[in-house]
């Protein structure tokens, strides 16, 4: 046997295998570059295959071996312009120019119009536009054998000037082409399936991410759907003693309003004017009272419904301020026994956390003024992230079972010893947690009682 027809047996056993190869990856995942590539390498397979009939007689090609060769060139093109991803408008035309070299080169083959080097010379151009392709693919994917069929495939232009110089038989061309497109099949096959691997492990980790994100979001809608119920619940709540707050405690002011201001109409109406004017004050004082009342739901009303308009607050400023307004009430008092230490500088609504401390600090004062030495401490700690602030007192205190209760409207736990609606503590609550915080208290019956609330580096709306 010829050595001719053993290399030419060995390129299309190549070849086939090839197109077998790309076939079975085209069944298994459909990408669109390994179908054309199986059949560009079926193409070479048959023109190898049949070398014998298909190689050129008395020194001119056989149109359908030109035909083979012309369509195998553009076939490997076009696989390579899909390959490297080249998309948009710049792959069409690439495929277009393709196209039509192709069929102007089948066209001039078999008119005879142009001589066998000249139309290697074309068909060595397909080879540069696959060279040049593969150094693309080489610096998308580095290290994956593309720089050697960069290399591989821009030779045979180098071949093709040899020939035409006279250094070699210009019958070998036709084989010349098999390296390095066999190369070029092997690498491309080899890097595509490891890039369809990779492809596969992304878009499983998508997945994977996708279906952790819509864990955390269910979690996360679950959670605020609890915490909305539980806002719910609160506002019943809070609405149920609101309207208990109304038949009562501003049912009663307006009605001993209404009574004394009778009792003191009938007495001016008699012309008795000191039991008018003794009356008086009673009918003031029940006015104020339900002022005060009205005052303290609009309060609440305000913290639920007020945007917040977070900046640096030094709280020692804060307390500060809270501690004059406190003096105002009551200029003729003595000196206020507060004690402030060093307090952090917080993101806060300035206002808002000033209620906090005017309702605290103005608690602490009232239920410590009967012990023999009242003492209010204002102070803060350091504590998961964020800081513990705090008014300690050495008041009456309260039971501690009774701790929840104190934060829930219109609760009030020594309403016949001291004035007040039950309102403040519920301001206190809902501003810290407006800020993303949480309250709670400690005390013993007669030790006093302790007021804490955290809010963390960052305001957290809620």
């Amino acid at each position: 046997m010829h050595a001719f027809d053993i290399y030419g047996l060995c390129a299309a056993l190549a070849s086939g295998a090839l197109a077998v190869l790309y076939g079975v990856v085209w069944r298994a995942q459909r990408l669109r570059w390994s179908l054309i590539f199986g059949l560009a390498f079926l193409m070479l397979a048959v023109l190898y295959g049949f070398d014998a009939q298909l190689r050129p007689r008395n020194g001119l090609s056989q149109p359908l071996s030109a035909f083979i060769s012309v369509a195998t060139a553009v076939a490997l093109t076009l696989g390579m312009i899909d390959y490297v991803q080249v998309t948009g408008r710049a792959a069409w035309v690439l495929r277009v120019l393709s196209v039509a070299l192709g069929v102007l080169l089948i066209g001039l083959i078999f008119s005879r119009q142009i001589t066998r080097i000249v139309g290697f010379g074309v068909l060595s151009m397909f080879l540069v536009a696959q060279a040049a392709l593969a150094l693309r693919a080489r610096w998308q994917e580095r290290g994956r054998g593309h720089g050697l069929v960069f290399l591989a495939l821009i030779s045979y232009p180098a071949v093709i000037g040899a020939a035409a110089l006279g250094l070699f038989d210009m019958a070998l061309l036709r084989y010349a082409a098999a390296v390095p497109t066999t190369m070029m099949g092997m690498t491309v096959l080899t890097t595509g399936l490891l890039r369809a691997q990779q492809q596969a492990r992304d878009e499983l980790h998508r997945r994977r991410d996708a279906e952790e994100a819509l864990r955390r979001f269910n979690e996360a809608l679950e959670q605020r759907v609890l915490q909305r119920t539980a806002e719910l619940h609160e506002m019943v709540a809070a609405l149920e003693s609101f309207n208990r707050s109304i038949s009562h405690d501003l049912r009663g002011p307006l009605g001993g309003i209404a009574g004394v201001s009778r009792l003191a109409s009938e007495a001016l109406e008699a012309g008795d004017t000191a039991t008018a004017r003794r009356l008086l004050p009673s009918i003031t004082q029940q006015a104020e009272s339900s002022a005060d009342l009205v005052a303290s739901l609009l309060a609440l009303a305000r913290v639920n419904d007020s945007e917040l308009s977070p900046r640096p607050v030094p709280l020692n400023d804060v307390v500060e301020e809270t501690l004059a307004h406190l003096r105002l009430a009551d200029p003729d008092a003595q000196p206020l026994p507060v004690h402030v230490a060093p307090l952090p500088t917080v993101e806060a609504d300035p206002g808002l956390i000033r209620q906090v401390y005017v309702n605290l600090i103005g608690n602490a004062l009232k239920f410590s003024r009967d012990a023999g030495a009242p003492q209010v401490d204002v102070g803060a700690y350091p504590e998961g992230g964020g800081h513990v602030m705090f008014v300690r007192d050495n008041g009456i205190g309260f039971d501690p079972a009774s701790a929840e209760r104190l934060f829930e409207p219109f609760q009030q736990l020594h309403a016949t010893s001291f004035d007040g609606h039950g309102v403040g503590l519920s301001i206190v609550k809902r501003v810290v947690e407006r800020h993303g915080g949480r309250v709670w208290a400690r005390s013993g019956p007669g030790g006093g009682a302790a007021f804490y609330f955290w809010l963390g580096p960052r305001l957290a709306v809620s």
